[in-house]
C-alpha cells in the first residue's frame, strides 16, 4: 500500500509510529510538506508515470499566515482531474483524500470533497483515524468491483483481455464501443483507457486468498525453525533463497514493487563486483528507500563470551555486517550511480540495508549492546532476525484481513 501525506515536517514522525503500530511499514509512506509539492506528485508520478497510490491524507493550514498545505485548493484540483493512473487503470479524482486535522472549526474548507474528515487526537488513541483510513480504502475497493461487475468482467481473466471470445464476440461491440457513456454513466474508478481495453489489475487484494498468505508465512516458519541440516550441498542458496525466491511475497509484502536476485554490480573505484542477495525496488525512488537486503543463516551468533564485562561480536556476524557495510559505501558512492541506474531500471540514492540473520532470542537477550555496537560500527545498517521478518509478514496478513473485500 502506499499512502501520500500532505502535512507538516514536524509530523512526520507522528505518522510513522501511528501506522507501525497498525501494522504499516515506513516504506508504505510517501511524504510532502505542502500543497505545491503534492500537487507536482500527482502531475508528475500519477498523472505522467501512471504510478499508483491508495489515499492522500493531508491537514489545513488555514488558520495560519501561511497557507501552506491548502486543503481545499489540495481537494478541488483532485476531485477537478478527469485523467488517469496506476497503469492508466483508474480516475485520479476517484483516490480517497483524507482530512486529518486539529482544527476544531472549516470556514474555508468545503469537507463534502473528502472521503473523510478526522480530528487528530492528542492523547495518543488512534484507532479511530486508522479505522476510518482503512474505511475509505475498503469503499474505494467496493466501488472497483462494482464497476468491475457494472463492465461484466469481474473475477475474467484480463492477462490478455484482447484475444478472448468474451472481448471480441460481447464485450467489444457492447462496452468497449460505448467507452464513453459507460464512463459517465456506470462507472466511478475505472478509467475511459480501461474501459476500452481493460488490463490486468495486480494487487495483492485482488489477486491474493488470505488461505495462501497464511500459507506462506507457515511455511518461512517452517523453513527457518526445521530444514535440513546445514552442509556443502544444503547452504544458505539450497535452502533460504530457495525458499524466498519461490516467495517473493516474504520479501516483498506491500512495502516493495518488486526484486533484484544476486545482481552483480560493478563498482569502479575498487574494480571488484558486489552482489548483494537481494535489491528490494519501489515504484518511488525518489521518495521511498530501495533495500540492500543479505540473507544469512538463522543460526548466526551475534556474540561470543557474553557473560564476561566485554561480550564480543562473533567472526561470523562480524563478517556479515562488513558485507552489507560494503553495499552501503558501493551504493553511496555516485561515481557508481549509472551502473546502478542500469541494473535497477531507475536511478536513486535513498537506499537502506538490511541484514537478515539470527534468532531474536539473542537479540532481545543483548540489547543494549546489539544497538549500541551497531550504532557505532556501522551505523545505517538494519538487522532484522527470522523472527521478526515473520512478525512483518504477521502484521501484513492482518493488514490484509481488515481491508479484504469479498468478492463472488
Amino acid at each position: 500500500m502506499k499512502i501520500l501525506v500532505n502535512d507538516f515536517k514536524s509530523e512526520h514522525e507522528n505518522y510513522k509510529n501511528i501506522f507501525r503500530n497498525y501494522g504499516y511499514e515506513e516504506n508504505e509512506l510517501i511524504f510532502l510538506d505542502s500543497f505545491q509539492a503534492t500537487k507536482s506528485f500527482i502531475v508528475n508520478q500519477l498523472e505522467k508515470k501512471k504510478l499508483h497510490i491508495d489515499a492522500i491524507i493531508t491537514n489545513e493550514s488555514s488558520k495560519m499566515f501561511v497557507d501552506s498545505l491548502q486543503a481545499s485548493n489540495l481537494e478541488q484540483f483532485k476531485n477537478g482531474l478527469n485523467t488517469s493512473y496506476s497503469n492508466g487503470n483508474f480516475r485520479i479524482n476517484s483516490i480517497p483524500l483524507i482530512l486529518y486535522s486539529q482544527n476544531e472549526t472549516r470556514e474555508n474548507i468545503q469537507i463534502e470533497g473528502f472521503q473523510a474528515v478526522i480530528k487528530k487526537n492528542t492523547l495518543g488513541q488512534h484507532d479511530f483515524f486508522v479505522s476510518k483510513f482503512e474505511e475509505t480504502i475498503k469503499n474505494w475497493r467496493k466501488k472497483l468491483i462494482t464497476d468491475l461487475e457494472n463492465l461484466e468482467i469481474l473475477n475474467k481473466n484480463t492477462l490478455n483481455f484482447h484475444e478472448s471470445n468474451f472481448y471480441k464476440t460481447h464485450y467489444k461491440n457492447t462496452i468497449a464501443k460505448n467507452s464513453e457513456t459507460v464512463f459517465l454513466l456506470k462507472t466511478k474508478v475505472v478509467s475511459e483507457e480501461f474501459i476500452k481495453l481493460p488490463t490486468p489489475l495486480i494487487f495483492d487484494w485482488l489477486i491474493l486468498g488470505r488461505d495462501e498468505i497464511e500459507r506462506t508465512i507457515t511455511d518461512f516458519n517452517s523453513t527457518y525453525n526445521n530444514h535440513i541440516k546445514y552442509d556443502r550441498k544444503n547452504n544458505e542458496r539450497t535452502i533460504l533463497h530457495d525458499f524466498f525466491n519461490k516467495n517473493k511475497m516474504i520479501l516483498l509484502r506491500e512495502a516493495f514493487i518488486d526484486l533484484e536476485y544476486e545482481k552483480n554490480l560493478y563498482d569502479l573505484n575498487g574494480k571488484t563486483n558486489e552482489e548483494c542477495d537481494y535489491i528490494l525496488k519501489t515504484e518511488f525512488p525518489e521518495f521511498l528507500k530501495t533495500t540492500f537486503f543479505e540473507v544469512k543463516k538463522e543460526d548466526v551468533t551475534f556474540y561470543v563470551k557474553k557473560k564476561t564485562k566485554r561480550p564480543q561480536l562473533s567472526s561470523n556476524y562480524l563478517s556479515h555486517l562488513e558485507q552489507v557495510w560494503r553495499y552501503k559505501e558501493y551504493s553511496e558512492n555516485q561515481d557508481n550511480q549509472p551502473e546502478l541506474e542500469s541494473k535497477l531500471g531507475y536511478g536513486t540514492s535513498n537506499f537502506s540495508h538490511i541484514l537478515l540473520a539470527g534468532r531474536k532470542e539473542e537479540k532481545l537477550e543483548m540489547r543494549d549492546k546489539f544497538s549500541g555496537d551497531l550504532n557505532r560500527m556501522f551505523n545505517g545498517i538494519e538487522v532484522v532476525t527470522y523472527e521478526e521478518l515473520e512478525e512483518l509478514n504477521i502484521d501484513y496478513y492482518d493488514k490484509f484481513n481488515r481491508m479484504r473485500i469479498e468478492t463472488e
